[in-house]
C-alpha cells in the first residue's frame, strides 16, 4: 500500500472513531479524563481528616487513576448526608456517628479506616478554672460541639455524653450548644460565654490553649487517656460508602482505598514538618500547632486503612454504652456495616 493510500486509511479511521464518540454522546477530549471522586467531610485541615487532605498533594489519587474533590462541611453528619443525597461518592466521619444513622438507613457501610484513637479533647472556659476542675464539674453547664443532623448526633457529641456518664453526669443535665466547626466559631462560643466548656479536634485545641481562652479537661490524644476511657485503640474516622454504590461502582470503592492506603503509608514515614509542608498552609500560629501536634501524636492515624478488631470492640462499647436506652442500638454490631474487601481486617 502507497504511502498516500495508508493516510488516508489513518484519517479515516480516525473520523469513523471521532464520529462514533459524537454518536455515543461522548466529547473526545472527556475519553481521556480520569474518573473524579468526591468524598464529603468536615474540615478544612482538621487533624483527624489529614490523610485525605493529603491524597490529591502527594499525587496518590493520580496513581491510583483518579482525581479527588473534597466537599468541606461543618460536621460528620452534615457531610454524610451530602453522601447520602447523591452529591458525593463517600462520606468521612465518625465511626459513632455513622453507626447512628445507619440505625434509620442500613444501606450505609464503613469501607476504610483512617484514625484508630478518639482524636477529641474536652475543654472548659479558662476564667472557669478554678470552679471546673474534672468532668463531674460540668452538670449544669453549656458544652459547645461540632453540628449534627436530624438524621444523628455527631461522634463530638457522643464523646462529650460519654465522658460525662463516666462521671455520673446525665446528658440531661447539661445544656449541648452547637459551637461552629473552625478556630473563629468556637473562640466567639467561648469569648461570648455561650459555652463553659468545648470539644474540639486538633490543631483547634493547641490554639484555644495557647490563646488562654481554654484549658483541657481530657484529652484522648494521650493514649493512657483513650485507654482509660474507651479500652485502648478506637475506630474514629472512617470512610463511608451507600452499599448501591459500592455496587454499581466498585472500581471507585477499591481507587480511593488505594489511594488512601498510600497515603496512610506515606504519613507514617514522613515527619511532622514534611506533612504539613504538603498542606499549603500560610506560616502562622495554625501551621505550627498542627506540625506540633503531629510530631507528637501522628500515631492516632491508621497504618494502613484497615480495621483492627481491637479499635471495631471498644467502639462498639462506645456505642452501646452512650444508646443503651435504644434496642435498635443496643443490637447493631459493626462487624455487619464494616466492609474490608479493600483495606482488610486486623489485630
Amino acid at each position: 500500500m502507497s504511502r498516500q493510500a495508508s493516510a488516508t486509511v489513518l484519517l479515516s479511521r480516525t473520523l469513523f472513531s471521532l464520529l462514533f464518540a459524537l454518536l455515543a454522546g461522548v466529547h473526545p477530549a472527556a475519553a481521556s479524563e480520569p474518573m473524579r471522586i468526591v468524598v464529603a467531610m468536615p474540615g478544612p485541615n482538621a487533624a483527624p481528616y489529614l490523610p485525605l487532605e493529603l491524597v490529591s498533594r502527594i499525587g496518590a489519587d493520580r496513581k491510583a487513576g483518579f482525581v479527588l474533590i473534597l466537599r468541606h462541611f461543618g460536621g460528620g453528619p452534615l457531610a454524610l448526608k451530602d453522601m447520602i443525597e447523591r452529591n458525593s461518592d463517600f462520606a468521612a466521619l465518625g465511626m459513632p456517628a455513622l453507626a447512628g444513622v445507619r440505625l434509620t438507613n442500613p444501606n450505609l457501610v464503613s469501607i476504610a479506616a483512617l484514625t484508630q484513637a478518639p482524636a477529641y479533647v474536652l475543654m472548659a472556659r479558662q476564667d472557669l478554672k478554678q470552679r471546673i476542675r474534672e468532668p463531674a464539674d460540668l452538670r449544669g453547664r453549656s458544652i459547645g460541639t461540632h453540628s449534627g443532623s436530624k438524621q444523628g448526633k455527631s461522634t463530638a457529641r457522643q464523646v462529650a455524653e460519654y465522658l460525662l456518664m463516666r462521671n455520673g453526669v446525665n446528658r440531661d443535665e447539661v445544656n449541648f450548644v452547637h459551637a461552629g466547626q473552625n478556630l473563629a466559631d468556637y473562640s466567639a462560643a467561648l469569648r461570648s460565654g455561650l459555652v463553659d466548656a468545648i470539644v474540639v479536634n486538633e490543631p483547634a485545641a493547641t490554639l484555644l490553649e495557647n490563646n488562654q481562652l481554654a484549658w483541657r479537661l481530657a484529652d484522648l490524644h494521650d493514649p493512657q487517656v483513650a485507654r482509660k476511657h474507651l479500652g485502648g485503640r478506637f475506630l474514629y474516622t472512617q470512610l463511608a460508602a451507600d452499599s448501591e454504590t459500592l455496587r454499581r461502582q466498585p472500581d471507585k470503592a477499591r481507587m480511593m482505598s488505594s489511594a488512601l492506603r498510600d497515603t496512610l503509608r506515606w504519613m507514617a514515614k514522613n515527619n511532622a514538618r514534611a506533612i504539613v509542608a504538603r498542606l499549603g498552609l500560610s506560616e502562622g500560629e495554625e501551621k505550627q500547632a498542627l506540625e506540633n501536634f503531629l510530631a507528637a501524636h501522628k500515631d492516632i492515624y491508621s497504618p494502613d486503612g484497615g480495621f483492627s478488631e481491637e479499635a471495631i470492640r471498644n467502639s462498639e462499647a462506645f456505642f452501646h454504652a452512650i444508646n443503651g436506652d435504644d434496642p435498635a442500638a443496643a443490637r447493631l454490631r459493626y462487624a455487619d456495616f464494616i466492609d474490608g474487601r479493600w483495606t482488610g481486617r486486623g489485630q
